[in-house]
């Protein structure tokens, strides 16, 4: 008889990675709480609470400056849809939540994107969704990241002036003034000397 008839087929549960970052996480044992590195399931209908209360919340995190209570995600189903989506909750009194370039106060909700960055107090999550097939469960995998999610998506990183092929900034000044960025028109006839 052949031993793969007897194997269950597992169904495939919906990921909700997050990746967390806070500049003083080398020093400072902020995500010691958590479970990193692994997932963990949870039924459909909890929410993913995140905050310092230990006894509220199913991830704590070690900083007095983070909300006994600081955020929920909720998962759900839209209409017609297999597949699990997720509402982010803003349940702090104190602290604004930054979801993508939103700004959530005290219990506004938003449903999240597939990928989107989260941003409280010096706190940095990017949140990404890997699709699976069950309906009633779900897994959280929270990782640390190295380096700021804002900064390696491009956000709030000033633009540097464009560089003509001489390696001067292009018309950033003349004469001492600041010159106006607008491109300038040209005449295909006029002669360069």
């Amino acid at each position: 008889m052949n031993d793969n008839s007897k194997l269950e087929t597992e169904e495939l549960l919906t990921c909700l990675h997050i990746h967390l970052f806070h500049p003083n996480q080398a020093i400072c044992p902020l995500f010691h709480n958590l479970p990193l590195n692994q997932p963990y399931k949870m039924n459909a209908e909890d929410q993913v609470r995140l905050g310092r209360d230990g006894q509220t919340c199913v991830f704590v995190l070690n900083d007095t400056s983070v909300s006994r209570k600081q955020l929920t995600i909720q998962a759900f189903r839209k209409a017609g849809s297999p597949f699990l989506s997720f509402m982010i909750q803003n349940i702090s009194q104190k602290v604004k939540l930054m979801v993508g370039g939103s700004e959530l106060r005290y219990l506004e909700r938003a449903e999240l994107d597939d990928k989107v960055l989260c941003r409280f107090g010096r706190y940095e999550l990017l949140i990404w969704q890997e699709p699976g097939d069950s309906e009633n469960k779900f897994e959280v995998l929270f990782e640390v990241c190295n380096k700021p999610p804002s900064q390696e998506m491009g956000i709030d990183v000033p633009c540097k002036p464009a560089v003509m092929d001489t390696g001067v900034p292009w018309r950033s000044f003349e004469n001492g003034a600041p010159v106006s960025q607008e491109p300038l028109e040209s005449d295909e006839t006029a002669v360069f000397v």
